[in-house]
């Protein structure tokens, strides 16, 4: 029997897949239009919610971005950046290893509940430069003070910590003592800062020709220091990094990464710089950074100076809100702005009820001086509320405590 082949024969052996899974009555063009288009819709729908997540992706990171998150009390993840980072700068050469604990501790307390981070470091594993010591026209060996070893410590904080930032530098001789203060609030958000910042104002008191800016944004801060009657002091500050210098700005500058940071390297190198180290500054460092707030119009322009007992109050009264200046000011409340009536309000650098931290100024190595130490505990003493209550161990109901 004879069997006529088609006129065309398909070269495959199975049947087309649109062929195979159209309809009945459907023709192959038909059926294999609506494959495709059904493949389409569903590579669109996968776009779309890719889209979508890339959207809210950017939109977290953008969130984050913009702020801090005020208020945060859980401790720090594993591998989460923190918001700020507390620098603790040790030396066992002349601190106790009992009082160095206690310091520790102090920081860790507060980093706990806020959910920033600790990193502590001993001043003399920072002892690199001393290669530079040299004899001066007297004969006499001159070398820089252990104390400028702080800022190669906190450029390494900067550097284990790229994201993060903020970085608050507290010296050992110094307590946190109101721990319901966070950062943000107290001090960092834009209105708090914009209200606390001294504008117009002599940068070494009295009375110094060079004055911080009128006009100055908070926004633009990235060094935040304080002073007292006579200088400014270098026992506690902040150095920020703005989100420009991250490359999480709007405009990404050529060469930008992701995590580098300008100025506060830039301060850090010129601070330790050996024309400094080396010079003859009465008060070492602190008189280094009176030098370069002066002469260094980068660094002036990138400075705010705040009052002092917002964040490094005297353990003794030295001036504070008297009652005739308490009087004063509520006289003068409706003429005021809001920076002004914050700005009274911690006038004075005597300790006072609520304040954030105490300085136990020039009491050296405070665990060597009774008198210190005796201010010390008392001051220590109210910061024990703070303390977690240790967990109980023994048994209970018969059972072991695991």
């Amino acid at each position: 029997m004879h069997f006529s082949l088609p006129s065309t024969v398909s070269t495959t052996s199975s049947p087309q897949l649109s062929e195979k899974w159209s309809p009945k009555g459907a023709s192959p063009a038909s059926s294999r239009t609506g494959y495709f288009t059904h493949l389409l819709k569903r590579r669109r729908r996968v776009l779309y919610l890719l889209i979508i997540g890339i959207f809210f992706t950017l939109a977290y990171l953008r969130w984050n971005e913009d702020g801090y998150t005020p208020h945060r009390t859980a401790a720090v993840a594993k591998g989460a950046i923190p918001s700020v980072v507390l620098i603790v700068a040790l030396d066992k050469n002349s601190l106790s290893s009992a009082y160095s604990k206690r310091i520790l501790e102090n920081r860790k307390r507060y980093a706990e509940k806020w959910g920033y981070e600790v990193f502590a470091r001993d001043l003399g594993d920072y002892e690199a430069g001393n290669e530079y010591k040299f004899k001066d026209g007297a004969g006499k060996m001159r070398h820089y003070t252990k104390s400028y070893n702080k800022l190669p410590l906190i450029r390494e904080a900067m550097s284990n910590y790229p994201y993060t930032k903020t970085f608050w530098f507290l010296s050992s001789d110094s307590l946190i003592i109101n721990m319901d203060l966070d950062l943000e609030t107290h001090i960092l958000s834009k209105k708090r800062l914009g209200n606390l910042m001294l504008r117009d104002h002599a940068v070494i008191p009295p009375e110094s020709i060079i004055k911080t800016f009128k006009r100055q944004n908070a926004d633009d801060i990235q060094f935040i220091i304080t002073q007292d009657t006579k200088s400014v002091k270098s026992d506690s500050f902040i150095i920020r990094r703005r989100k420009d210098e991250m490359g999480w700005g709007k405009k990404k500058h050529r060469g930008s990464k992701k995590g580098a940071t300008m100025f506060g390297y830039y301060l850090l190198d010129l601070w330790f710089d050996p024309l400094y180290r080396f010079y003859h500054f009465k008060e070492g460092e602190t008189s280094a950074l009176e030098h370069l707030i002066q002469w260094h119009p980068t660094v002036l322009a990138k400075l705010a100076i705040i009052p002092q007992r917002v964040m490094l109050s005297y353990p003794v009264a030295a001036g504070g809100n008297s009652p005739a200046n308490k009087k004063k000011g509520d006289k003068d409340t409706k003429s005021k702005n809001d920076g002004e009536e914050i700005r009274a309000k911690y006038a004075g650098t005597g300790f006072e009820s609520g304040d954030f931290v105490v300085h136990f100024e020039k009491c050296g190595d405070v665990d060597k001086n009774k008198a210190c130490m005796k201010e010390f505990e008392r001051y220590w003493k109210m910061t024990e509320k703070y303390k977690k209550p240790e967990k109980k161990t023994g048994k209970a109901k018969g059972k072991p405590v695991a």
